[in-house]
Order: C-alpha cells, then structure tokens, then sequence
C-alpha cells in the first residue's frame, strides 16, 4: 500500500498483543542514505510518559488507520538504536527539504512523499513551486542530503508548430 508521508506523522500506533492504542506518531523516522522509513518516534499517552521508537522490523502493518507493531514492549528508547539517534539529533526533516535539479536550480520544496508502507520506501515526492506542483519517481532521486534533495529533473520545452491552415492539418 502507498501512503502519503505527511499522513504518517499524525496516525495512531495500536499493539496487537495488547490489542490497543499505545501511542502516538510523533515523527516518521528517515532515512536519507536508505531513501526509507527506519521507524516511527512514538508519543507515549499521559504527560510525562515521554517517547518511545518504533522500529520499521517491529511494525506489523500500516494503514490510514494507524500503526500496528507486535507489543508495546517493541518500543524501545531513542538511545538505543544508534542509526535512529543520529537521525533525531540531526533534526532531519523530508518535508520542507529544498528540491533542486542537477545544474542547481530550484526545483521548489518538498511538500510531500509516498511511501510504500510494506517496505518502507520512498517511491514518489512531490515538490510545490510557487503555483505550480512537480512530482518525481524514485528514479529520478540523486541524492538526499540535510539540506535537499537533488533530482534527475529535465525540463523540456516542446517547440509547438502553429497550425497556419486547419484545411492543411486535416488533410494531413
């Protein structure tokens, strides 16, 4: 299934063992080397329950609905996976990343993602420019670095010939 990134920061996070909620999707864990989710920052309930991670391995399913991982003893601490800590502490955020093409001109910026929720990975962004809205493939991602994203983008202009006799064109 695909889902829109922006759709995963707000879901519900559910255990199946305990077959309720336990939390909530604070931050959808990127990352940029990967061009995938490694896991979900999960805002505990009550006030001072803090957050937990939610391994991507440790998620059972995702859906418009909400998260599901295996317990609530699948959330661990933010310190403990090392890859995930350094992504937190580098305050790395996809949304809102500069999108820019090879030669470096401004693409515009990241409005949004799709993400293949079985494996996690970036299939599709979408860029806004002002009034106008650009979306790439997976293919078409050089790079993704702190500060954007560099996209194979080859913008064509297609030489329109002006159609001098519409008897012409359609006898032709």
């Amino acid at each position: 299934m695909l889902l829109e990134f922006s759709i995963l920061n707000q879901l519900p996070v559910g255990s199946f063992e305990e077959g309720g909620l336990i939390g909530k999707v604070a931050k959808t864990i990127f990352s940029k080397s990967e061009g995938r989710v490694l896991g979900f920052l999960v805002k505990l309930p009550g006030v001072f329950s803090g957050q937990k991670i939610a391994s991507f391995e440790d998620v059972i399913s995702i859906d418009q609905a909400g998260v599901v991982v295996r317990s609530s003893e699948s959330l661990v601490d933010k310190n403990e996976i090392v890859r995930v800590n350094e992504i937190l502490k580098s305050n790395f955020s996809l949304l809102g990343l500069k999108a820019v093409a090879k030669d470096k001109k401004n693409l515009g910026r990241v409005s949004d993602a799709l993400i293949d929720t079985d494996s996690g990975e970036l299939m599709r962004l979408y860029v806004k420019h002002f009034f106008s809205s650009l979306v790439f493939e997976r293919s078409q991602i050089q790079e993704i670095t702190l500060k954007n994203v560099v996209l194979k983008a080859e913008r064509e202009e297609k030489a329109k010939k002006p159609i001098e006799n519409l008897a012409q064109a359609e006898v032709a």
